[in-house]
């Protein structure tokens, strides 16, 4: 309840004409841009060394499975 009666008194007290983010709200955004950037390259460089089935070929399909010599001829 101390919580709700001091965040609206400041808010009371605060200009909103007068309170602008500034400069420093856009060079933190701007970093958070670049480092999500840079993240998102490092990512994609990771994946491509990745060695993955797409499952484009079936799985009884493809390479010839070894007999276990038990059949008769």
């Amino acid at each position: 309840m101390n919580a709700l009666l001091v965040a609206a008194e400041v808010s009371a007290a605060v200009d909103p004409a007068k309170v602008k983010p500034g400069w420093i709200a856009l060079v933190i955004v701007l970093l958070m841009g670049l480092a999500t950037f840079l993240l998102w390259r490092s990512m994609n460089r990771q994946l491509k060394k990745v060695d993955f089935d797409d499952g484009s070929q079936p799985k009884g399909e493809g390479t010839p499975q070894a007999d276990d010599g038990d059949q008769q001829a």
